[in-house]
């Protein structure tokens, strides 16, 4: 049998590619005229201006954002620009000899309850010269954000701004235990722009169809689309027994970064931020927070980025909490200008000469952090760049430890287990996890944790999957339930009555 002519075969080829040609056209058609929604949800561009409007407005790479416009809070006007950034509206590109100062962090750096011109990298570049010498501060914090919803934010708006100085202030929302994890919630807004599709990616991007397409699959459907549902406050208020952004994710997201940064011919500087708890002096014992710090410590330190450390700067002012603190964590105007004054210190001779910002890093491969504040999955985050090395820092004094025993009354349980969670709540007001235990069912249960002085309480979860604790599970928070430790042997005959809302000691219990 005779192959068919040549003509036949380029006929079949031509047809062929013309059906395809129509389909497509016919798709991206479809998909500009019907699909115009999604279109727009895809690119997730600001809300449109609305003064005196709530601040935050949910989105799926960001969870929430600001809207432009200007708003009192607190009595004290913010200005928010079309980038949902505070500040005024900045010249896109940036115009030549300018040099820009890019601060990234959540409500301690976005300056809660300060001026538009009292926020510390705005002050910062008007104590290296200001207009003078062409040297502008900008705004990237968001109340809340944490370093996944700052990458997003990065990518989709902050990085136009060509910042030659990246000041990277995020720490307490990601260290947060809260009632949901990041990482569950977002849309990676740079999806495949650094793996091996990104060419293709880049290729299709023009493409309404691809878009609609894309937004669809990734975003608009499972468990992504609870982020287009939510607002500031995400989740139900309650707490889950798990960080916002695990503390090896944490680490990974500051070396993004500094990447990313170094990538756009940026330099890098930290800015480690400080609490009340911070002006009674170095703590005898690690809190919560102290492991996120010596990430940022190892990340400053493997690329020789100056870094800031707000706790000794403010202890030696000698100025007193109400000096530098509005609450419990965010700087007063003062606070912010003392951290300013610090920064410019630090940039002091790039701006006048053109030093290099970042020396020489150390050279060590990042470790891999344990979280001993967590249960379940150990901290030990998700997907992501991890590299072997030292084991993260641990207590200079081996704990010595103790048993608790007792009893867990629970008729509601409906799940596949429990998990029990002991918890004393520290001076930051978060409670600080000492153990836990996995139950089949309610009744008895026996735990160890270190040896520890004050009193305990308990957070109960009914795992429905088994799983461990998760947004959807069932909490109670019996936190401030307390019972008394003793100061030798173990603590026995506790009851932790769910239905009762209580944590009692057995009669007769030591």
């Amino acid at each position: 049998m005779s192959a068919p002519p040549p003509t036949s075969r380029l006929r079949k080829l031509a047809f062929a590619g013309i059906t395809l040609v129509m389909c497509f056209a016919i798709a991206e058609l479809s998909a500009r005229l019907f699909f115009a929604d999604d279109l727009a949800a895809a690119e997730a561009p600001p809300p449109p201006p609305e003064d005196g409007a709530p601040t935050h407005k949910g989105n799926p790479y960001l969870l929430w954002e600001q809207a432009p416009g200007v708003r009192v809070e607190h009595g004290i006007p913010a200005h928010i620009n079309s980038l949902g950034l505070r500040g005024p509206e900045p010249t896109i590109p940036k115009p030549p000899g300018v040099r820009r100062l890019l601060a990234t962090g959540d409500s301690s750096v976005y300056g809660f309850r300060v001026a538009d011109d009292a926020f510390f990298v705005h002050v910062a570049a008007e104590l290296l010269g200001g207009e003078e010498a062409k040297i502008e501060g900008w705004n990237a914090a968001i109340p809340g954000y944490s370093t996944w919803q700052t990458l997003n934010l990065l990518d989709m708006r902050a990085w136009a701004l060509e910042p030659d100085v990246l000041i990277v202030g995020n720490l307490w929302s990601d260290n947060n235990f809260d009632s949901f994890v990041d990482r569950e919630l977002l849309s990676a807004y740079s999806t495949w722009e650094d793996g091996p599709r990104a060419r293709l990616h880049h290729l299709l991007l023009p493409s309404a169809f691809y878009r609609v397409l894309k937004y669809r699959v990734r975003v608009a459907s499972g468990s992504n689309a609870e982020a287009r549902k939510v607002g500031w406050m995400v989740g139900d208020g309650t707490q889950i027994g798990r960080r916002r952004v695990e503390v090896n994710d944490y680490a990974a997201n500051l070396e993004r970064m500094v990447q990313e940064a170094l990538r756009r011919d940026a330099a890098v500087l930290f800015v480690m931020l400080a609490n009340e708890d911070d002006m009674r002096g170095p703590r005898r014992e690690p809190a919560a927070w102290s492991l996120y710090r010596q990430v940022m410590k190892d990340t400053a330190a493997r690329h020789g980025a100056p870094i800031v450390e707000v706790p000794q700067l403010f202890r030696a002012t000698q100025k007193g909490k109400d000096d530098l603190f509005i609450d419990e964590m965010h700087p007063t105007a003062l606070g912010h200008r003392i951290i300013a004054e610090a920064i410019a210190e630090a940039l002091r001779p790039w701006a006048e000469t053109g030093a290099p910002v970042m020396g020489e890093g150390n050279g060590e491969a990042m470790p891999t952090y344990t979280d001993t504040f967590t249960f379940g999955d150990g901290g030990r985050g998700g997907e992501g760049p991890r590299s072997d090395g030292p084991a993260a820092p641990k207590r200079d004094i081996q704990e010595e430890e103790m048993a608790l025993r007792g009893e867990l009354v629970m008729p509601s349980f409906k799940g596949q287990r429990i998990q029990l969670d002991v918890v004393r709540i520290g001076q930051s007001g978060q409670p600080e996890m000492l153990g836990a235990s996995l139950l089949e069912r309610p009744g008895p249960f026996e735990l160890m944790m270190p040896r520890a002085k004050g009193e305990v309480g308990f957070l109960v979860y009914d795992d429905v999957t088994g799983d461990g604790p998760s947004a959807d599970d069932g909490r109670v928070d019996l936190s401030h339930k307390t019972v008394p430790l003793p100061a030798e042997g173990p603590l026995e005959g506790v009851i932790v009555d769910v239905s009762a809302g209580t944590v009692t000691l057995a009669q007769g219990a030591p």
